[in-house]
Parts: C-alpha cells; sequence; structure tokens
C-alpha cells in the first residue's frame, strides 16, 4: 500500500512540474537594472525584451492583487511578487494576447516609472520616464 501512496504522490508532483512555467524574467530584470544606471531618464521597455508581447503595465508598491487582476482582465492573476505587501519594487507585467507572457520586478533604487497609478504602454510606444527620488 505504501507502494502506491508514493507512486501517486511522485504522479501527482511530476505532473506539476510537467505544468510548470516561469514567467518571471530574471534577464529582463537584469538588462532593465543595467539600462537604468547611471544619468538614464529614460528607457524602452520593447528595446530590452526578447520576447513578444501586446500590452504592458507597471504597478506601483502595494497594488492590490484585485486591482492588478482588473488591469490586465486575467482573473487568474496570482500575485508571485507579492507586491500587494512590498515597498522596495515596482512590478511590470506583459501581456501576449490574454495571456501572462512574463513579468519582471524592477527595484525602486533605481526609480519610479509613475506615482500611484499603474500604467500601461504597447511595444510602440514603449519609452518610460524614470522619477528618480
Amino acid at each position: 500500500m505504501k507502494k502506491y501512496i508514493l507512486l501517486f504522490m511522485f504522479c501527482l508532483l511530476a505532473g506539476q512540474m510537467l505544468g510548470y512555467k516561469d514567467i518571471r524574467h530574471k534577464e529582463l530584470e537584469r538588462s532593465l537594472h543595467t539600462a537604468l544606471q547611471g544619468d538614464v531618464h529614460n528607457v524602452n521597455i520593447a528595446s530590452v525584451t526578447d520576447f513578444q508581447w501586446d500590452k504592458a503595465y507597471v504597478f506601483p508598491p502595494y497594488t492590490p492583487v484585485e486591482v492588478m487582476r482588473d488591469e490586465l482582465g486575467v482573473q487568474s492573476y496570482k500575485d508571485w511578487s507579492g507586491l500587494g505587501f512590498r515597498d522596495d519594487i515596482n512590478l511590470l507585467v506583459f501581456l501576449h494576447g490574454d495571456q501572462i507572457a512574463h513579468y519582471a520586478e524592477i527595484d525602486r533604487a533605481f526609480g519610479e516609472f509613475g506615482q500611484n497609478d499603474s500604467l500601461s504602454f504597447t511595444p510602440s510606444h514603449a519609452t518610460l520616464t524614470v522619477q528618480r527620488f
């Protein structure tokens, strides 16, 4: 009986792993952090992305999950970064069609993209102004 339980647990875990898709784009985070160093006040997000996207959103710290779901139009959104409880990052979320393609956590030490509201943009209008503290 123990064998069957262990086999069942293994199959369950393997199934979860096969369905897992890491959508946090750490390479994009590094590219943006590099681009935002120094006296840079504008950054073209489209120039540092290596994937297809139709629309992107910047969410400021403490944005509740419900607000992000409404803005994104994706009810299945999970708050992977814990943004609703954090003040150290802005969250950049990319949509392709009606699906979340990737997201990136942008350290606030590099500046702010918006004051209190979320900000949306498209690849053809993807230059963001960074406000330094």
